[in-house]
Parts: C-alpha cells; structure tokens; sequence
C-alpha cells in the first residue's frame, strides 16, 4: 500500500525557493540542518516538496505545453486556493477550469518555472 509521495524539485536557490513557497503558496517551510543552502522541505496539509540546489531542472510543462503538471496535488476545494494565490500573487495560468477528466484544476508557475496543478474531483 503506498500512503504517500513527495516529489523533489531542482532549483538553483533553495532559500528563495522556500520564500516563495511560504509567502506566496502558503506552505511551511523548513531548510535542512546540516545542509540548509542546499536542501530544504515545503509542506502543507501533511504533503511535502523537497527543494533541493542544483542547475534548473527543464519542467515537464517546458517540454510538453500546456496541461502537463511538474507537480499535481488533490484538494477539497480548487476556488479556496484559487481565491488565496489571487491574494497572494501566485502567477496562476487562468481560472478554475473543468476538465474532461472529471477533474475542477488550477496552475501556477512557480518562480523556477515548474507548474503545480491543484485539482478537485467534479463530483466531490
């Protein structure tokens, strides 16, 4: 039984990474002790990030426009979140949009440019 995952995303500056995570995408975040320029963990509602330094990763979204995700997390309500990086100044890629998947999905770009969807079962 797998209960969880938590993908690990290449940046070139992890604390600025962090910043925008907890300022702009609501996340805690938390460097690592031994290593905090390089590494460092972006959670929210028990799902974690793992930032860590190294040469910008080319995102999957750089590779295959538009719908394919770096990063794609469930939630129970898409318009919340929607409404909070509004707020907060994410770079959202257009409005909630129902998809033929059964799924209500926001994007954002991050400041390294990986794209996070955030989606909604429709029938939830």
């Amino acid at each position: 039984m797998l209960t969880g995952h938590a993908p690990f995303l290449l940046v070139p500056d992890v604390a600025m990474a962090l910043d925008y995570y907890r300022d702009v995408l609501g996340f805690e975040v938390a460097p690592y002790e031994l290593a905090p320029e390089d590494n460092g963990t972006a959670t929210r509602d028990g799902l974690t990030i793992f930032l860590n330094r190294g040469p910008r990763a080319a995102p999957n979204s750089d590779v295959v426009p538009p719908d394919l995700f770096d990063v794609y997390l469930w939630t129970d309500d898409v318009r919340a979140l929607y409404d909070e990086f509004t707020r907060s100044g994410a770079d959202l890629l257009g409005e909630p949009c129902e998809r033929p998947w059964g799924m209500l999905e926001i994007q954002i770009r991050d400041l390294n440019g990986y794209v996070l969807g955030f989606g909604q079962p429709l029938d939830s």
